[in-house]
């Protein structure tokens, strides 16, 4: 807002330079009173305000087109965001449905295990039994008892490699999580700037008395103008969200907004300002 209250100042002097510098070296008008002729002075000072209002125009048609260029541009940036949000969450979905297809692949890799180690188990049993009854046998019955072991190692790895792949496609599902997390923030920031850059177009043309709702004092009117809340429609919009952000900025305590009912009391000025 220093900029704007610089532009306006800088333009206010140079419209009264400007103007004397038509009257006394254009049109050579004296500069004393006595010398003055009323008729000629009046014609000056009517097309000095002619120039004034033309050069108004045209600013305000100029910052009227560069601000309609931002916003152009941010929803452009808006929709690419939406766009790529959608591509994202696309990817999460695609990225769940894998890891619970991993998931089910381990729980039957589990079971399986469970079934063949108890196969396993009872054919040990089996095979003790037998060498103790047939102790002539017993190398077969070792070789038997070495195939076992391998198959059993060979189940173990199967095993360790479910939890790995489980594992890894956890940790894509978090990682796209945290992107798309990441593309909320931004959609979140893009949006606010584009509300900013309205209530800041706004706010130069709508400036009300903020004093005059209950519950607003000098020193709140001043945090809420910082916040860049200038007229009573600007409070009559505000939502639960916008109420805990602003109380948060003015540093109010929490739901004071809400108990002084500050969104009824400027819709309400804002309506009788409208009807006068």
């Amino acid at each position: 807002m220093r900029s704007v209250y610089l532009l306006v100042g800088s333009f206010a002097v140079w419209c009264l330079l400007a103007a004397f510098w038509y009257l006394f070296w254009i049109k050579g008008l004296d500069p004393k009173p006595e010398n003055i002729n009323p008729h000629e002075s009046a014609l000056a000072i009517a097309e000095i305000l002619i120039i004034v209002v033309v050069s108004l125009f045209i600013g305000f048609g100029i910052a009227w087109f560069l601000r309609q260029q931002n916003i152009e541009k941010a929803e452009a940036e808006n929709t690419e965001l939406k766009i790529l949000l959608a591509t994202k969450k696309q990817e999460v979905l695609l990225a769940s449905e894998q890891s619970e297809k991993a998931e089910q692949t381990l729980n039957r890799a589990r079971e399986t295990f469970r079934a063949d180690f108890l196969t396993i188990s009872r054919e040990n049993e089996r095979l003790k039994t037998v060498e103790e009854t047939f102790k002539g046998e017993q190398g077969l019955l070792q070789q038997q008892i070495a195939v076992l072991q391998h198959t059993v190692s060979d189940l173990q790895q199967g095993f360790n490699e479910a939890n790995q792949e489980a594992a890894h496609s956890k940790q894509e599902k978090q990682k796209l999580e945290v992107e798309l997390n990441e593309l909320k923030q931004v959609k979140r920031s893009a949006k606010s700037s584009i509300a900013q850059t309205q209530q800041t177009s706004t706010s130069t043309r709508e400036v009300d008395d903020l004093k005059v709702i209950n519950g607003i004092g000098p020193g709140i009117e001043v945090k809420l103008n910082k916040a860049g809340i200038f007229s009573f429609r600007q409070i009559s919009e505000l939502t639960e969200e916008s109420i805990e952000r602003v109380s948060s900025v003015i540093e109010f305590f929490p739901g004071r907004i809400a108990r002084d009912r500050w969104v009824e009391q400027a819709s309400k000025l804002y309506l009788d300002k409208l009807r006068g």
